[in-house]
C-alpha cells in the first residue's frame, strides 16, 4: 500500500490540480443535475457503498457552515443539507432491468462483507476544499489509501462491482487512483464562475479534523428531479474488523 504520506500529497495535489483547471476555464458553469439525469439513464436510483459522514457525524461539519451558507446565498450553487454529505466510493449500478435488480442487491453485500470484514478500523480527515469535474464542490479527504483497500476487497468479493469497475476512470494501468471526497455543492448552470471562485478561495486549506471510521456501508440513493436530497437509504452496515475477522462468528 501507498505510504500515507505519499497519498496526502497526492491528494492534495490532485486538489491543486482541480482547482486550477476550474479557474483557468472559461464559459458558463455547467447544470449539475441537468447531467445526473442523462448519466442516471432518467433519474434511476444508483445502489452504492458509501460513507454517510454527514449522518455519522454531523458536528464534523459545524466548522463548515459559514461556507455552507454563503454558498447557499449565491444562485451559482445548490447545496445539499449536511445528513446527506457522503463518501461514495463504490458505485455498483443503478436500479434497471439491464443493470441492477432489486432482488440482487443483497447478495452484494453478503459476498462484500466477508471481505471487508478484513480492513483495520481507520479514520480520516476532512481536509481542503476544491472543484471536481468543473461541476461540483468537493472537500478532501484524507485516507492513507485506505478506501482503495476497501474498493479492492469489494471488487474481489462482488462479480457485479468487478464488471463495474472496468468502467471506473479511478481503474488505471497502474491501479486504482481514487481519491476519496465528500461533495457539498453543485453548480446550477446559472450565474458566474468568478463568483464561485471568490466564495471558495479563502476557505481552501480548511481543516476539519478527523472522523473514525468503524463501519462500512452501502445505500440505495433515492436521487428525483423533484427531489435531489431524499434521505440516503442504509441498506447494510458492515464492520471492520481487521485481524479480529478471524474471531468468530459475525453476522
Amino acid at each position: 500500500m501507498t505510504s500515507p504520506d505519499t497519498t496526502t500529497s497526492t491528494y492534495e495535489e490532485r486538489r491543486e490540480r482541480d482547482w486550477n483547471d476550474f479557474t483557468s476555464r472559461r464559459g458558463a458553469l455547467p447544470d449539475y443535475w441537468q447531467l445526473w439525469e442523462e448519466r442516471s439513464f432518467g433519474w434511476k436510483v444508483p445502489i452504492v457503498f458509501l460513507q454517510p459522514v454527514g449522518l455519522d457525524a454531523p458536528s464534523a461539519f459545524e466548522p463548515l457552515q459559514a461556507l455552507l451558507s454563503e454558498l447557499d446565498q449565491i444562485v451559482e450553487v445548490e447545496v445539499p443539507p449536511v445528513p446527506w454529505l457522503h463518501i461514495h466510493y463504490v458505485h455498483v449500478g443503478f436500479l434497471r432491468a439491464v443493470d441492477v435488480l432489486w432482488s440482487q442487491v443483497e447478495s452484494f453485500y453478503v459476498n462484500a462483507a466477508p471481505r471487508i470484514r478484513r480492513v483495520e478500523p481507520f479514520s480520516v480527515r476532512l481536509r481542503g476544499i476544491s472543484v471536481g469535474d468543473d461541476e461540483r464542490i468537493y472537500l478532501g479527504v484524507e485516507d492513507s489509501g485506505q478506501y482503495r483497500e476497501v474498493r479492492r476487497q469489494i471488487r474481489l468479493g462482488v462479480p457485479k462491482v468487478h464488471e463495474a469497475m472496468k468502467d471506473d476512470p479511478s481503474m488505471t494501468a497502474e491501479g486504482d487512483t481514487y481519491m476519496p471526497s465528500v461533495d457539498i455543492g453543485y453548480f446550477t448552470g446559472q450565474g458566474e464562475r468568478q463568483q464561485v471562485i471568490e466564495a471558495l478561495e479563502r476557505y481552501r486549506d480548511v481543516d476539519l479534523g478527523e472522523v473514525a471510521l468503524t463501519h462500512m456501508k452501502m445505500a440505495r440513493m433515492p436521487i428525483q428531479p423533484h427531489a435531489h436530497y431524499e434521505d440516503i437509504d442504509v441498506i447494510a452496515e458492515i464492520p471492520l474488523l481487521g485481524a479480529e475477522h478471524r474471531k468468530g462468528y459475525h453476522n
